[in-house]
């Protein structure tokens, strides 16, 4: 086996068969007291949870929602930005058995979000409509229709921002009957979360996870807390909704979470505002997706002379070249990337070096399996390019209500096809080359963007780059590289051509851009990643190729 591209690392702790209910009691017992999540707002806001409030104030929504009719196996949707509400709302869907779908809110518009509700056939809502007028009038004209109403029994506001008919969770005071309704045992194997995917692609799905899959991954006391010992505290700004973005963990494992509204984290110019409340919270740790580690280092000097340093930064989400390890020693000890997707959670990490070789993506974490595949589906020796595929207790269940979709996903034996392309070296490195979607079929050549994209994030003029696929009447494809330019340091098109030739060869034979189109910063899905979809639609307009 040795000359076949597979690698495992076994999990060496034995399974939990609890539920996240269960573990998360274990943890109430042993520190009710213990300040388990901290809300900070910008003007200088706290507010926090322990343990022993969480199970409280859970307990009660959780009787709540039974006595107003929800049973084990139904699905309540979960939206808003961060809060404690939305904490407390998840755990209550989950005591009361139900199944917790988390929906990204991306629009203002109230009817967006009815539409992802009906999608996804809940049962009953959690909504956090925050202080918008019009989302909110919308959204109580729908619920007071009659019949408007009949797939949802429950429509329950996480915060009451605004005045409104709905029902918030500061609003529930249990009456007698409702006192003594009991919460179900909930058994391992059931659903218990649906995570949609980004959505960069266009198409989001739906990937469910077990309660026995979250309570016992692998990574739980590692990369979800951003590589914190444990009873540490984590800095982690990502929406709830998202996998890494999801409280579960932190609250799980016993570190304490600091979050923010991502909003905030993501607008240019808040990275000094956000270190001032990772120094305020003493965090250990943090989990910053890439464009806040660009803004950390474009404030590195005023950053560093605060005298704070974190013990980790934890990143991921897309690829970042090794120039970013400057922060590594000024203000945190370690830089670590991982890898992985919603639906194979973390699968492996690497600490971030000057001289790490690119796409290395570091050690599997314990649980894990992986192997390399050719176009028959057959295991490849090792050095060989093909699909990953990912094999582990703490992966998806499957995608709800999509059984073409499960079929195409899934190889004998419960191998998930993770739809990138890599390799596994002689020396047993696993390699990421990039997606198969990344693949941009130039004539008859194909052309890898995520190469391209390595090879440009090295120029030192380039803060960020996309590489994106455009229509070619003649070729079928060209190579579009759009890039956003640090602030302090220009370029021009003609420039980034000669360069991209001396590493990548022309743009015929090569894999060197045909269009260089400059932005100023790239729009992003409600999760921090860039919208590949709308980005590319920007760039063929630009290009005088929307026509297509």
């Amino acid at each position: 086996m040795a000359d076949l591209s597979y690698l495992s690392f076994p999990n060496p702790d034995q399974f939990r068969y609890l539920s996240i209910i269960d573990v998360f009691k274990d943890k109430t017992n042993e520190a009710p007291e213990n300040e388990i999540c901290v809300e900070r707002s910008v003007g200088g806001g706290r507010r926090s949870l322990t343990n022993a409030d969480l199970l409280n104030r859970s307990t009660d929504i959780a009787k709540y929602l039974i006595a107003k009719g929800i049973r084990p196996g139904d699905s309540v949707a979960i939206t808003g930005p961060n809060s404690i509400e939305w904490i407390i709302g998840e755990f209550a869907i989950l005591m009361a058995g139900a199944v917790s779908v988390q929906i990204h809110k991306t629009s203002e518009l109230f009817s967006e979000t009815l539409k992802l509700l009906k999608s996804t056939k809940c049962n009953a809502v959690l909504i956090d409509p925050e202080s918008d007028e019009d989302y909110v009038s919308d959204m109580e004209a729908h619920f007071g229709t009659e019949g408007s109403i009949k797939d949802i029994m429950v429509a329950l506001l996480l915060r009451k921002s605004l005045p409104s008919s709905l029902l918030s969770l500061d609003d529930i005071v249990l009456n007698d009957a409702e006192k003594e309704v009991y919460l179900p045992r909930i058994q391992p194997e059931s659903i218990a979360l649906i995570f949609t995917t980004s959505g960069s692609t266009g198409f989001p799905k739906m990937v469910e996870y077990t309660h026995f899959a979250i309570t016992n991954a692998s990574y739980l006391s590692f990369f979800a807390t951003a590589g914190n010992p444990p009873y540490g505290k984590c800095y982690n700004d990502r929406p709830f909704s998202w996998f890494a973005g999801s409280p579960l963990f932190s609250i799980l494992n016993g570190n304490t979470r600091v979050f923010m509204n991502t909003a905030i984290g993501m607008k240019t110019g808040n990275i000094l505002k956000i270190w001032d409340i990772i120094m305020a919270e003493q965090c250990t740790s943090a989990m910053l997706l890439p464009y806040a580690i660009f803004d950390i280092l474009a404030n590195l000097d005023t950053i560093t002379k605060t005298g704070y340093k974190l013990y980790t930064i934890a990143t991921g989400g897309q690829r970042i070249g090794s120039h970013v390890t400057e922060v590594c020693g000024k203000c945190t000890e370690k830089l670590i990337m991982g890898y992985g997707t919603t639906e194979t959670a973390v699968v492996s990490y690497i600490e971030m070096a000057p001289e790490i070789e690119e796409g290395h993506v570091g050690s599997l974490l314990p649980g894990y399996e992986v192997k390399v595949i050719g176009d028959k589906k057959q295991i490849l020796n090792r050095g060989l390019l093909g699909e990953i595929l990912v094999r582990s207790a703490f992966t998806l269940k499957s995608y709800r209500n999509a059984r073409d979709l499960n079929i195409a996903s899934f190889t004998d034996h419960d191998w998930f096809r993770s739809g990138d392309i890599g390799i596994i070296t002689t020396e047993g490195k696993l390699f990421l080359k990039g997606k198969s979607n990344d693949v941009i079929k130039r004539g008859g050549l194909k052309v890898l963007a995520s190469i391209v994209e390595a090879a440009m994030s090295t120029f030192p003029e380039i803060r960020e780059v996309v590489v994106i696929p455009v229509p070619d009447a003649r070729l079928f494809e060209e190579v579009c590289a759009c890039y956003v330019l640090k602030d302090y340091l220009n370029t021009t098109e003609v420039d980034l051509d000669k360069k991209c030739r001396v590493i990548l060869g022309d743009n015929v034979l090569g894999n060197t851009p045909s269009y260089f189109l400059r932005f100023d910063s790239f729009p992003s899905l409600s999760n921090g990643k860039t919208d590949k979809v709308l980005l590319r639609k920007q760039a063929m307009k630009r290009l005088n190729l929307a026509g297509w």
